[in-house]
């Protein structure tokens, strides 16, 4: 099949044969890359009915529970790492005051999170002031959401629900959820008719062209397929903004310290166990996470280029006249 981006051939990628999470074979773990512009994509897509399923976990952060590995006690060395990559982070995290810098940060502002969770940041907007709702696919994250009295929303960034204003938005957000979407072009175009003219949209997703995702890609705990379906870079993020209409005014990158810490490398140490247990065929098994390997990614990372080492990306557009 044509990339849905630039339609461009697509070539067989990566392959995991079970889910990181529930340890259970899937069928949705092989994924393609587009020759042209480099977008991954899981090959063959889930369908609508399907994707509900891949949520129903024990523990998850859209329910507010974590599920990362407990690492080892940090050694001397291992806080010595840590520091360096602490010292070394200058990435621009999305916090809230700085995404409602973005569209003036006056209050009243009307704010919408769609991949909301249990709305953790739809809390921290209208703690400030905003007047924000969030919308998510996960009927527990929903119900978690509503039961702390927020205005959380079920549905989709391709099937916004009804009751959402078009047109009537002065920010929205994706963070960590375009790549969860069945088809993010559409999305984008969902989100174009959300806002206002002259709205901002923001979108973050993992960073597929990063060094830490090129090492240990299928175990990588940013490859999380069957819930992640796309694998983005920079310059197709761009690109699919541009797609759907936006006019892409700004970009940064954030995530380098954590990828360091003992809990993080036993997390991916985790699923790579569970992959080689499984006996199944995958793509070219990756190294696993040792404090060497961990070392040898902080000597080759921390004076790099931005797109190589951040774990995640953003992109900034506009509804444009």
């Amino acid at each position: 099949m044509a990339c849905i981006l630039c339609g461009g051939a697509r070539a067989p990628w990566l392959e995991m044969p079970i889910d990181a999470k529930t340890r259970a074979p899937t069928p949705y773990g092989r994924v393609e890359r587009c020759d042209a512009c480099g977008l991954g994509v899981v090959a063959p897509l889930p369908s609508a009915a399907e994707v509900p399923g891949f949520y129903r976990l024990d523990s998850y952060y859209t329910h507010g529970e974590s599920h990362f590995a407990k690492g080892e006690a940090a050694s001397l060395f291992d806080r010595i790492r840590a520091h360096i990559a602490w010292r070394f982070d200058k990435g621009d995290a999305a916090t809230v005051e700085r995404l409602l810098s973005r569209v003036g940060g006056r209050e009243g502002l009307r704010v919408c999170d769609i991949g909301s969770g249990d709305g953790q940041l739809v809390k921290a907007f209208a703690e400030r002031g905003a007047d924000a709702t969030g919308v998510d696919p996960d009927p527990e994250a929903v119900a978690r959401g509503r039961a702390s009295g927020r205005d959380i929303r079920h549905g989709a960034g391709e099937t916004l629900p009804d009751t959402l204003e078009r047109g009537g938005f002065d920010l929205v957000v994706m963070s960590h959820s375009l790549e969860h979407c069945l088809d993010p072009v559409a999305t984008v175009r969902s989100v174009y008719g959300l806002l206002k003219q002259g709205g901002t949209f923001v979108c973050e997703t993992p960073n597929a062209a990063c060094a830490h995702f090129k090492r240990f890609n299928i175990v990588s705990e940013m490859f999380d397929a069957p819930r992640h379906l796309y694998f983005f870079s920079p310059q197709n993020l761009a690109m699919t903004l541009e797609k759907g209409g936006m006019k892409v005014t700004d970009r940064y990158f954030c995530g380098y310290a954590r990828l360091f810490s003992n809990d993080w490398r036993a997390t991916e140490n985790r699923i790579r166990d569970a992959l080689a247990a499984s006996g199944r065929r995958s793509s070219a098994l990756p190294p696993a996470h040792s404090r060497a390997q961990s070392w040898r990614l902080l000597a080759e990372t921390f004076c790099a280029d931005k797109e190589a080492k951040y774990d995640s990306i953003g992109v900034v557009g506009v509804k444009a006249a």
